[in-house]
């Protein structure tokens, strides 16, 4: 029997494999730049911090057309590994410090950013300030990559719809954050069947006003280093190993992520040594320093 194919970012059921590059672009969060346009319609979106103590977001859209997403902003040298996996994907950005510039060129990676495409794919929203409006599509940025990019493989593993998570696993009721600038807090909504996201005890939603509740949330913690091309820039460190949290199914499983090297997929596993499989869906990747999250199993509440 042939298994039905799946898309990539999020485990759901489709006709054929979608042999689409990924497409993974820089999203706003500062305070002026809520709420973003398309975040929802996003398959994964990694959260991490720049200068500031505050975060930002890459995006990455594959299995959907999206006509609104942004507001995009700069690159920083800490996602060049998160590109470096997903086999030649396009990336999106509204420029960067000249050294990311340069250094980018030396990722593989499809570079449509505005200062590459310019107007055939980015145009300014009027009902705000830049550089808080910078909006893109899938549409026009598949249109200026012009069928380069390669196929992504798939970035987790996932359950079976009556599949049993891992003896493990134990109820949730919320996870808090904390980046130094922003609290987050992802909260488990039974109306959503996800973990509702709030971000300074205000709950997030994107411009159409729906609340952001992705299937599944991995907080992975990670260390930051000093960025090369700017001193006060933080730059993620996504290649080793440490521990995470797996938010799925209203239940938390305490893992171990591992990435030996940058053409590796991130391995999550649960404390038996098992491959953790999430729910079909969205997820949310938050790259927090280690000691700066916490959360209250439902047995605590």
């Amino acid at each position: 029997m042939v298994a039905t194919p799946i898309a990539q970012f999020t485990g759901e059921q489709v006709a054929d494999l979608i042999t689409r590059p990924a497409f993974f672009v820089k999203i706003d969060n500062h305070q002026l730049a809520r709420p973003q346009w398309g975040i929802n319609q996003a398959d994964v979106v990694f959260e991490e911090l720049v200068e500031g103590n505050i975060t930002r977001f890459a995006a990455i859209f594959h299995s959907r057309n999206v006509a609104d997403i942004g507001p995009v902003r700069s690159a920083r040298t800490g996602d060049f590994d998160l590109l470096r996996n997903l086999n030649t994907p396009l990336f999106g950005n509204s420029g960067g410090n000249p050294t990311v510039m340069r250094l980018l060129n030396e990722v593989d990676m499809v570079l449509v950013g505005d200062t590459n495409v310019g107007r055939a794919a980015y145009r300014r929203n009027s009902d705000r300030k830049a550089p808080h409006n910078l909006l893109t599509s899938t549409g026009d940025i598949y249109a200026a990559a012009d069928g380069r990019g390669g196929t992504p493989p798939q970035m987790f593993s996932y359950r079976d719809p009556n599949e049993a998570l891992p003896l493990s696993a134990q109820p949730l009721d919320a996870v808090e954050i904390d980046y130094g600038g922003y609290q987050v807090t992802y909260q488990w909504d039974e109306v959503f069947q996800g973990w509702a996201r709030s971000q300074q005890g205000t709950e997030h939603v994107d411009y159409d006003g729906v609340q952001v509740a992705p299937e599944n949330v991995i907080i992975q913690f990670v260390n930051y280093g000093q960025s090369v091309a700017y001193a006060g820039s933080p730059e993620v460190k996504v290649l080793g190993r440490g521990e995470a949290w797996v938010l799925t199914a209203g239940q938390i499983i305490e893992a171990t992520w591992n990435r030996p090297t940058e053409a590796d997929l991130t391995e999550f596993r649960d404390a038996d040594g098992a491959t953790i499989e999430l729910t079909p869906g969205r997820t949310w990747v938050a790259l927090p320093r280690s000691g700066t999250a916490s959360y209250a199993d439902v047995d605590q509440q």
